[in-house]
């Protein structure tokens, strides 16, 4: 039953009501859908959403419900444990993370997948609402899970209800652009709610007083109140009506809802008055009992009457204690600003003694007059405590409190610093620009240094490096977290401004700083591995990693999570595809089981490198794929260089033209504006992977001329393996055999200790002794290549392009049989990865007889999309509907959804017969 104040704020919502109702239907058909509903406190969000419930019945659908509230913030994926609070009719065992509660150290994109995975249990019982109020207070990992959520629901049962307030220009929520998000989502809308026109306010007086009320008054009383219906129905309710009707000049009401509140508040009886201010200092959801004793209120149920009959409490009287709260912020701000400072500090003190340890630090700051010592020591210690349990963004709240009570301006700068230079280890950038004038207020030390420098490093600031570099000599004996900090953003800098030489001597030094925190050695490694891999090369960079040299010994899953990741990256580039393949697996494995932190926007980008030469395409074209959107949920702009050129290979290598050029367009684009000298080498890769699948080598050249030109230490070093094979076959194919020579040499040296090079390098050693004229020297090193025992780290493509020219050799000098053997073997590599741009100019060196016969099948996989492709990929690979939804980061329902789609396209009865044709076709859908 919806109370007399939602009543008053739902009259005339009814065009709203079924727009809402119309989003509800796309769910139930399965179209997921989203609203957000939008517009300035007390006008009405709540009370449409409640009325709307209220006309649904109950026993149709799952509602996950949350409330943001901003005191909460910084509590990491609070509002996705109100939401899994509930779902009791589910079992969570499938879901660790959300079983367990989502540690704070979880990357979102993981809680995520396991919300998708438990939404699609929840739709085998009807629709899912979720509906998430005062989204605009939502805490930044929360925020970062929705909007991966948002982005992956597709033919899902599930309506997402939004409530923010703001106007209709706003819409950020945690980082989250909602208007944005909602508005590309179809069979969705967005709704900004103003105040009721003339009609609706005469309606709404009338159901007040009882009787009607003429134009002339309903349109005063509109201009008057704007419209606004909390504020118009709290005027109503205090203002006799022969007042109303009986004025001509202005109505002798109060200017504001303030004052109309504060008046309404006063005429209250004073026990109830006490209560209502009680039920504002504890702020959200609370029990009467506490509430009572906050406001030491003997008798609270015949207080909260009146509170309840003026409407300015809301209640929830089921379940075994009576949970209360003030209706309205702007009811709640009212009454905290009519309550007298001292006895405002005084509630606040009683609360802090009746409330859990977490939400009584808040109190007890806010019943603090002046400075307390020794409470800016308890918070910085318990600040301590949260940063063991991996919440910086907490322990930063708690330095933020610390820094308001403590005595000293010079005490009060370092903790505010102190927090943000936690706040910015978390990347919660957000949080931190809007300290930034109190930041730069703050005075010179390295500590200021380092936050300037850190918060401008991934933004791109001129000053940035010398503003670290201030902080790490200005610290470089303490015994603070300011040097370890310092030396890894700065040996981070020097990285991305090309400048890696420079980086590996800093990280070396924090890594062997007599207090490193352990939260920050394995980055510390990471970023060194990195580093020196950029300086050296991939292969002494290994070496150095798994000789223990600079290694942070792991203390925990995570910590050895972490070190696979980088290890695997250190690996795939070394040419190691197999270990790599293994390492990076495994660290993404343990990052599913235990919530911790693996940069994922890298790692999947580089299992997809890893997957894509040992000739997993389908995979490598996922796992790339989730790389990207990765990187775009969580607020990652620095990996999405990375993320768009890899996932541009496989397009490539499958003539998908318009696809693969988008990537790489994308790949440059976002190099340019995060770090050129890091992004640009990678994006110029990608190009150049584009223009050899097109076998047009002078492109592969002018593609290459940015890795070329790049500083030493800038990255081509270490992605030698992928650059450097494509350049020696442009160079050939273009006739520049003086500098293939030159540059063959170069392969041949680096394919010792990198064995996924060893095809590669025979290849075009073959390819070059036959453009000199030395035949039977290339037909030799033809044979001993294909003669040679396959290992693991072969990749399938270069061994297709090894039997192609050695069959078109074979070709040109009249060996037709044995030629015809090679381009049998070239012809089902390729056809088994579904590398159609490779296969049809292999096809196009046949006779024309047999060139006929063997595009009979090209059309298999014409007409599926790019996700139907996935899904009938991973069907012939036997996996279920609920594996490939866990896999894809969507959902069951969406899975089957799409099967239906394939099914029809192919006039198949089913899955069995589906997964014949594709275990029997393999590429038939990457054509």
């Amino acid at each position: 039953m919806t109370s007399a104040t939602d009543h008053a704020q739902f009259v005339g919502r009814t065009s709203e009501l079924e727009r809402v109702t119309q989003c509800l239907r796309n769910a139930r058909a399965g179209k997921a859908s989203s609203v957000l509903i939008q517009g300035p406190p007390g006008i009405g969000k709540t009370a449409l959403v409640r009325h709307w419930l209220a006309g649904l019945g109950t026993g149709h659908q799952s509602i996950l419900r949350a409330n943001c509230d901003m005191s909460e913030q910084d509590l990491a994926f609070g509002v996705i444990g109100q939401l899994i609070a509930r779902t009791r009719s589910v079992p969570l065992d499938r879901f660790p993370l959300l079983a367990l509660g989502v540690p704070a150290s979880a990357e979102p994109f993981q809680v995520g997948a396991e919300l998708l995975g438990l939404l699609g249990e929840l739709q085998a019982s009807g629709p899912v609402l979720l509906i998430v109020d005062d989204i605009q207070w939502i805490d930044h990992p929360s925020a970062q899970v929705l909007g991966f959520l948002l982005r992956r629901l597709e033919a899902d049962a599930v309506l997402t209800v939004l409530l923010a307030r703001g106007c209709a220009n706003s819409g950020q929520a945690g980082g989250l652009d909602l208007r944005r998000l909602v508005a590309g989502m179809p069979d969705s809308c967005v709704l900004t709610l103003t105040g009721l026109d003339v009609t609706e306010v005469a309606d709404l007086a009338t159901k007040v007083y009882g009787s009607p009320i003429g134009q002339g008054t309903a349109t005063r009383l509109r201009d008057h109140t704007n419209g606004h219906a909390l504020h118009l129905q709290t005027l109503l309710t205090e203002v006799p009506l022969e007042r109303v009707t009986g004025t001509r000049g202005t109505l002798p009401l109060p200017s504001s809802l303030t004052q109309a509140l504060r008046r309404q508040l006063n005429r209250l009886p004073a026990p109830a008055r006490s209560l209502a201010e009680a039920i504002a200092v504890l702020d959200g959801q609370a029990p009467l009992t506490t509430a009572a004793r906050v406001a030491s209120v003997p008798e609270p149920e015949a207080a909260l009457e009146p509170l309840l009959a003026q409407g300015l409490v809301r209640w929830w009287p089921s379940g075994p204690r009576t949970w209360v709260v003030i209706a309205h912020h702007l009811q709640r701000e009212a009454i905290l600003n009519a309550v007298p400072p001292r006895r405002l500090r005084s509630l606040h003190a009683t609360a802090a003694t009746l409330v859990p340890t977490a939400a009584a630090w808040a109190h007890r700051v806010a019943a603090t007059e002046g400075s307390d010592p020794r409470l800016a020591q308890n918070l910085e210690q318990a600040a301590a405590d949260c940063l063991q349990n991996d919440e910086a963004p907490r322990a930063a709240t708690l330095l933020l409190w610390a820094s308001q009570v403590t005595p000293t301006r010079p005490e009060q700068d370092r903790l505010l610093l102190t927090a943000a230079a936690r706040l910015l280890w978390a990347q919660q950038y957000t949080r931190v620009e809007e300290l930034l004038p109190k930041i730069e207020a703050a005075g010179a030390c390295p500590l200021r240094s380092l936050v300037l420098g850190g918060y401008g490093t991934p933004h791109g600031a001129p000053g940035a490096t010398r503003l670290l570099a201030e902080a790490l000599s200005g610290e470089r004996t303490g015994t603070g977290f300011v040097p370890a900090m310092a030396g890894t953003w700065l040996g981070l800098n020097h990285v991305l401004g090309g400048r890696a030489a420079r980086a590996v001597p800093l990280l070396r030094e924090v890594l062997t700083g007599e207090r490193l925190e352990p939260h920050l050695a394995q980055w510390a490694a990471g970023n060194l591995g990195l580093a020196h891999s950029y300086a050296e090369g991939a292969r002494p960079a290994l070496r150095a990693f798994d000789s223990g040299t600079w290694a942070a010994r792991p203390r925990s899953k995570a910590d050895r999570a972490i070190q696979s990741a980088y290890r695997g990256m250190l690996q795939l580039w070394s040419g190691d595809l197999c270990d790599a393949r293994r390492e990076l697996a495994a660290a993404l494995d343990t990052a599913r089981g235990t919530g911790c932190a693996v940069t994922a926007e890298f790692t999947y980008a580089n299992l997809a490198a890893a997957q894509y030469f040992l000739g997993q395409w389908d995979e490598a074209g996922i796992n790339a794929g989730l790389a990207v959107a990765i990187a775009d949920a969580e607020d990652k702009p620095w990996a999405l260089s990375y993320g768009y050129a890899v996932a541009s290979w496989v397009p490539a290598g499958r003539a998908q033209w318009d696809r693969a050029h988008e990537l790489v367009r994308k790949s440059s684009e976002w190099a340019e504006a995060i770090a050129p000298q890091y992004g640009l080498p990678l994006a110029a890769i990608a190009d150049a992977v584009v223009a050899q699948a097109r076998g047009d080598h002078a492109a592969v050249l002018a593609a290459l001329r940015p890795v070329l030109d790049a500083p030493p230490d800038s990255g081509p070093l270490a992605y030698r393996a992928w650059w450097l094979p494509l350049y020696v076959e442009a160079l050939i194919g273009q006739g520049e055999l003086h500098a293939a020579a030159s540059a063959l040499t170069r392969l041949g040296t680096l394919s010792e200790e990198a064995p996924s090079l060893r095809l590669a390098r025979t290849r075009l050693a073959g390819r070059l002794a036959q453009e000199q004229g030395l035949v039977d020297k290339a037909l030799d090193l033809f044979d001993e290549g294909l003669g040679r025992r396959a290992v693991a780290d072969d990749p399938p493509l270069h061994r297709a392009q090894l039997a192609h020219a050695h069959g078109r050799l074979l070709a040109r000098i009249g060996q037709r049989h044995a030629a015809s053997v090679r381009f049998d073997e070239a012809r089902a590599l390729f056809t088994a990865l579904g590398a159609k741009a490779f296969l049809s100019r292999c096809r196009a060196d046949l006779d024309p007889p047999e060139a006929t016969h063997q595009r009979a099948d090209d059309s298999n996989g014409s007409g599926l999309t790019e996700r139907e492709r996935d899904i009938a990929r991973l069907i012939g690979r036997g996996l279920t509907n609920r594996e490939i939804a866990a896999g894809l980061f969507i959902s069951s329902k969406t899975v089957e959804y799409h099967l239906s789609h394939i099914y029809q396209k192919f006039s198949l009865p089913g899955r069995r017969e589906l997964r014949a044709l594709v275990q029997q076709d393999p590429s038939f859908a990457g054509r």
